[in-house]
């Protein structure tokens, strides 16, 4: 024979630290009929005199209906369902209108997140995150994101600008002295023919101007002086021509002129003649600025590639004492040989190369050129002219 109990459950929902109670106690004797009807009462409420529990509803004496929220028992209808429902199908109805109101808390919740970034405006290259402009890159300053590493106008800091002229680098302002060497040396002159397709400034035989000389070895000063232009006075007719140097005369096999203290150089025959000179005057020469037009040439050595770079600045307006290339972001110094290419050993890569060059006068350029081996590839930038 059935047990004819009404089997009473409990369970609890919780969302969002509200718990709704859906609950009921144990079940009376056999053969007690259920309050009001037969009708299950809604859980939730406090304990009825017969054993049935209201929701929300207070004690009721045996036999009467306890007090429903939104609905009645016992197979009235059930506001909280929906629907009437007979019996324990109330209980049910009354955890499926529980069920509906969890769902309109879950999306009153929902409608409340405010968006934290709505109302912000953040400058250029900024994003907002929680509230807050942060930079993609760079450090955030009120007029936008900067590499305080690198930015004339917000070097080391948001608020440090370099003076006119002058480079940020590495967060410290660079800023140029324009000190030229004025000195008047004397020497004497020769002349000379090229048997090479490349000089020892290693620049190409085809790339040379009309007027060149190569510098003494010991004025040379390992290459330092390539490419740099003298005034030479012949003091036979005072004629004066600027020539360019771009090789060197070394003492071994030229122990007559190009001696320590020479002040030798040895010019080109277009040169040569140009000054009017013959059997080897005696003359005056100065450095000048060079006359250049365009801009900075690199020449990529021919056995450059990814695992090794080896390149030789050309067309520069004032010689170059410093050449660095940027390799995974940084910039990294290169060695400069005497034969005048600057070379990094382990190699910056294939394609784009950024260059940063400072020339002797601690003017600041950055150049970005495609490395092509063996081949001399135009820059964009040129230094500034010293007076």
């Amino acid at each position: 024979m059935l047990d004819q109990s009404i089997l009473r459950c409990r369970a609890e929902i919780l969302f969002a630290g509200l718990s709704l109670g859906l609950l009921a106690c144990s079940s009376g004797p056999e053969g007690t009929p259920p309050a009001s009807g037969g009708g299950a009462a809604p859980a939730g409420g406090s304990l009825s005199a017969s054993g049935g529990v209201g929701f929300g509803g207070a004690p009721t004496p045996s036999g009467g209906a306890p007090v429903a929220s939104g609905g009645t028992t016992g197979g009235g209808p059930s506001v909280s369902s929906g629907g009437s429902s007979p019996g324990a199908s109330g209980a049910s109805s009354s955890m499926g209108g529980a069920s509906s109101s969890m769902g309109g808390a879950s999306s009153s919740m929902g409608g409340s997140a405010t968006d934290a970034c709505a109302k912000m405006s953040c400058g250029s290259g900024q994003v907002c995150s929680n509230g807050t402009c942060m930079c993609t890159t760079g450090m955030v300053c009120s007029d936008g994101c900067f590499d305080t590493q690198s930015d004339q106008n917000h070097c080391g800091s948001c608020t440090t600008k370099c003076s006119t002229g002058g480079a940020c680098v590495s967060g410290s302002c660079v800023n140029p002295m324009c000190n030229p060497d004025t000195m008047q040396r004397s020497g004497h002159i020769t002349t000379y023919n090229l048997a090479t397709s490349l000089v020892a400034c290693h620049y190409p035989t085809s790339t040379l101007p009309q007027y060149y000389g190569a510098m003494n070895e010991y004025d040379w000063n390992n290459s330092g002086v390539c490419g740099a232009c003298v005034e030479i006075t012949n003091s036979q007719n005072q004629k004066k021509l600027t020539v360019q140097i771009a090789d060197e005369c070394p003492y071994k096999g030229n122990e007559t002129w190009c001696f320590q203290g020479s002040h030798h150089i040895d010019l080109n025959g277009a040169a040569y003649g140009a000054l009017g000179a013959n059997n080897n005057p005696a003359i005056t020469w100065k450095y000048v600025p060079c006359a250049v037009t365009g801009n900075i040439k690199y020449n990529f050595d021919k056995a450059s590639q990814e695992y090794y770079l080896a390149v030789t600045p050309m067309n520069a307006q004032n010689l170059v004492a410093k050449m660095e290339v940027k390799v995974k972001g940084v910039y990294t110094l290169l060695n400069h040989t005497n034969y005048n290419t600057y070379e990094l050993t382990s190699g910056a890569g294939t394609g784009a190369l950024t260059f940063r060059l400072t020339d002797i006068y601690n003017h600041v350029i950055t150049d970005t050129v495609t490395l092509n081996a063996g081949q001399v590839v135009p820059g964009a930038v040129q230094f500034a002219a010293c007076p």
